[in-house]
């Protein structure tokens, strides 16, 4: 559960899940491209607002964080994870490493393409928010790698409970639950939640393993996030012009 080191490599595609969805047209498109867009997304937004809140942040990252999790939910109702059950979405969550680091030549390079991307400048500045992303740019690529994770594992559960009672998911439906229940928000599949802060929650979490002596990166802990997706009421995840089965249309 601690202390583990995430081997993600120089590119996101292999930790990431593959959506099966074709790229859009002039995109790199599938999850992988959507998480790198969200990374440059979120160190664009807190290079320019010098804060890592939601509120200074939010407007720059909504549709980044949005576009993201629309396509790992596309991959969870395509190709579910194998977690039918609270019991074994505890323990894929519990599978997943704690610590979004990413170490030796990936993380320099990384950090230096930060550095240059902000400017010596502005770093010389010591603004405290930009000397933090230096820092902890690798773990966000790998902070936002394991919560892709972590999202493909509930919407996947989510899946499976809808199909159970003979329903097929509606993807949006799973996409607003999944997020609300990863941000430990009221659930109403019929509610659009905001999905900045859960990609703030992932860059926050980055610092704090980035940084010395800090502790506590789990986005949600497992036990309590598996029994919330699985009090879920399924019927309120199935498409809405389909009745359950053996009912009449």
């Amino acid at each position: 559960m601690g202390g583990t080191v995430i081997g993600y490599g120089t590119a996101m595609d292999a930790a990431l899940p593959a959506d099966g969805t074709p790229p859009p047209p002039g995109t790199e498109g599938g999850i992988a491209g959507a998480a790198r867009d969200l990374v440059g997304a979120l160190l664009n937004a807190v290079g320019r607002a010098g804060s890592f809140s939601v509120a200074a942040v939010g407007d720059g990252i909504e549709g980044p964080a949005r576009a993201l999790a629309g396509r790992i939910v596309s991959g969870a109702v395509n190709q579910p994870r194998a977690v039918a059950d609270a019991a074994a979405l505890v323990k894929a969550l519990d599978d997943q490493p704690r610590s979004p680091l990413l170490g030796g030549a990936t993380g320099a390079a990384l950090a230096a393409k930060v550095a240059r991307r902000v400017g010596p400048l502005r770093l010389l500045a010591r603004r405290t928010p930009l000397w933090l992303l230096v820092t902890a740019a690798p773990a966000l690529h790998a902070s936002i790698a394991l919560g892709a994770q972590e999202l493909a594992l509930v919407a996947s559960h989510l899946v499976h409970r809808a199909r159970a009672a003979g329903l097929e998911p509606d993807p949006e439906r799973v996409r607003r639950a999944s997020v609300q229940l990863l941000l430990g928000a009221p659930v109403d599949p019929g509610a659009e939640p905001r999905h900045a802060p859960l990609a703030v929650a992932w860059l926050q979490r980055a610092l704090r393993a980035a940084l010395p002596f800090s502790s506590g990166v789990a986005t949600r802990e497992s036990g309590p996030l598996a029994l919330a997706a699985s009090s879920v009421d399924p019927v309120s995840l199935g498409r809405a012009d389909e009745p359950p089965a053996g009912e009449a249309a």
